[in-house]
């Protein structure tokens, strides 16, 4: 049997080191020190096999989920602000409904996944290196239709994603994961047919020709 305790401890010239202590049968005890920075470097590490392209794993995919849901919170900010025209009040309103709705599934999906082991991705650098969204100071001066054409794009892109997060999870027999993309591509299915309504176009229109 292997007992593991980890706490914090002061290290050298202002750094900080977590030690790793392991009991072993019989007395001996090694220990492992790791700095922040190369506990990232593990982390980075760790992530690059997870996203293999050819083999990823529901974890790696719910992180581009999650990259995408942390660039979306600025893309609707931005529209909610900036939006023009006579649908102005009902736009308004609906884009801050909207990033709302991103930031509670964003946090949600988020601990999910720091509560399976996993670590979400957390800096606007992974968000930039793991998005299939984008977003640019130019859409401010967007109309508010190609703004409204726009998220139809960013939410049909996130809910592939979670398609295939499903199937992840299935595999890896993550319950906890599976019902949670159920409910979210839920979600992204009915939000993207009342923007593609508000665009006067059917829920699939668009897909159809793809």
């Amino acid at each position: 049997m292997i007992k593991i305790k980890i706490y914090l401890k002061g290290g050298m010239k202002g750094k900080t080191y977590y030690s790793l202590y392991l009991k072993l049968i019989g007395g001996i005890k090694m220990t492992e020190k790791y700095t922040p920075e190369e506990l990232l470097e593990k982390e980075i590490a760790q992530n690059e096999r997870e996203h293999d392209h050819h083999n990823p794993t529901a974890a790696a995919m719910t992180n581009h989920i999650i990259a995408n849901q942390g660039i979306l919170n600025v893309k609707l900010h931005q529209y909610h602000w900036y939006v023009k025209g006579p649908n102005f009040f009902s736009l308004h309103e609906k884009f801050e409904e909207l990033y709302n709705e991103n930031s509670k599934y964003y946090d949600e999906i988020a601990e999910r996944l720091i509560a399976s082991g996993a670590k979400p991705a957390s800096t606007t650098e992974e968000y930039m290196k793991y998005s299939l969204v984008s977003e640019s100071a130019q859409d401010k001066y967007m109309s508010a239709e190609k703004m409204v054409g726009n998220l139809v794009d960013d939410f049909r892109i996130t809910r592939d994603l979670a398609i295939r997060t499903i199937r992840l999870a299935q595999n890896e027999k993550d319950d906890v994961l599976e019902d949670m993309m159920i409910n979210y591509k839920n979600y992204l299915d009915k939000t993207i047919w009342m923007l593609q309504a508000f665009l006067n176009k059917s829920a699939l229109k668009g897909e159809e020709e793809e």
